[in-house]
């Protein structure tokens, strides 16, 4: 599914300019360049692979825009000159996005928490701020109780679960 959303990334800002051979090339030109970017781990929170799936997809569709459009592209004729507005254009989007991004962020940081507690992310986020379980009947791990039967433990008393 990954795969064809980037594909779909990668198309999208050549949309309209670009033939449908073009298109269904630059999806499958993308989704092979943005693979290995999947491989990387930054460290940074990116559980849904957000960045590759729509950073570097966005980015790889609008320089092949400047390779597969129509009117003006390297494939049809176009020189350079279209490439590398598109690499133009993509660095100061990048830029401004990553300034706007971290400036949102500092104010986000100031006023409030920017992550959950240590202990509920190493417990499961699932209890904590959804109040059930995920994943419970996983033969390979065991995973903690919730709150309540935890609190209910502590305090000696039971409680029954609904099904």
């Amino acid at each position: 599914v990954t795969g064809a959303v980037v594909g779909l990334v990668v198309i999208t800002p050549a949309a309209g300019f670009v033939s449908t051979i073009g298109a269904f090339a630059m999806g499958i030109i993308g989704a092979i360049l943005v693979y290995p970017f999947f491989q990387f781990t930054s460290g940074i929170d990116d559980s849904l692979d957000t960045f590759p799936c729509h950073g570097i997809s966005g980015f790889f569709g609008t320089m092949l825009t400047g390779c597969f459009a129509m009117e003006g592209g390297l494939f049809y004729g176009g020189g350079f000159k279209l490439l590398l507005a598109q690499f133009v254009a993509s660095m100061a989007v990048a830029a401004y996005a990553a300034f706007m991004s971290t400036i949102i962020f500092l104010f986000i940081k100031f006023v409030m928490r920017t992550r959950v507690h240590k202990d509920w992310e190493d417990a499961g986020l699932d209890e904590f701020v959804h109040g059930e379980a995920a994943y419970t009947h996983s033969p390979t791990k065991s995973y903690p109780k919730n709150q309540s039967e935890q609190s209910d433990e502590l305090s000696g008393t039971e409680t029954s679960q609904s099904a």
